[in-house]
């Protein structure tokens, strides 16, 4: 895990994928150490960690200062030898990169957090993106923030979808939480605004 800073994030990187079978998980957790040297150096980054599901996935967690600095490293961090060392213990087809513009003004990586829920849906109504962010806003408000766990949360654009993230101290309790959202009136109506009939949704926990 590396912090460069502690900047507003404006966009997220979310590359989740499986390991080679013949690489164990500590030269694994290795060459993401060393692939972090160089993250650290990178344009607009501003913290990464790795992040593991119940499936056996993994998955690269990036916060940058903007979709613009995503897409510059995406093409820039071939060039570097801890980035390919790293890449050759992943099984290529099962990397899957997403990106998340951030609509939120403010939003900081939390400290302390372990636990994170990534959430990929669209909307029943297109159109409804600010009536979506305002229910976001109140479920956060009346519901989240009065969570011990919880430590952030937010929305996100993606290129043909919507996603929701919310990162708290521990994997049981964001899980938790999160299906939570159906017993609760403002959970209830963020969730009324979404079409979860294609959704996908994981939990993940820190290991890097």
């Amino acid at each position: 895990m590396i912090r460069v800073s502690n900047n507003f994030a404006k966009a997220m990187e979310f590359t989740s994928f499986r390991k080679k079978e013949t690489a164990t998980d500590d030269e694994l957790i290795n060459a993401v150490l060393k692939f972090e040297t160089v993250l650290a150096k990178q344009n607009g980054v501003i913290f990464h960690c790795l992040v593991r599901n119940f499936n056996n996935e993994y998955a690269n967690v990036l916060f940058a200062g903007n979709i613009e600095h995503l897409h510059a490293l995406s093409k820039d961090i071939f060039s570097f030898r801890e980035a390919l060392d790293f890449f050759a213990l992943i099984e290529n087809d099962s990397a899957k990169m997403q990106f998340h513009e951030i609509l939120k003004t403010d939003f900081s990586v939390p400290e302390g957090f372990a636990g994170m829920e990534c959430g990929t849906f669209s909307l029943k109504d297109s159109s409804g993106m600010d009536m979506f962010i305002k229910a976001s806003e109140e479920m956060e408000k009346y519901y989240l923030e009065a969570l011990d766990n919880n430590l952030g949360h937010f929305i996100g654009r993606m290129e043909d979808k919507i996603s929701e993230i919310s990162i708290g101290k521990t994997y049981a309790k964001t899980k938790q939480e999160c299906y939570g959202y159906y017993e609760n009136q403002y959970g209830q109506s963020f969730l009324d605004l979404a079409d979860l009939s294609a959704a996908e949704l994981d939990f993940w926990y820190l290991i890097a």
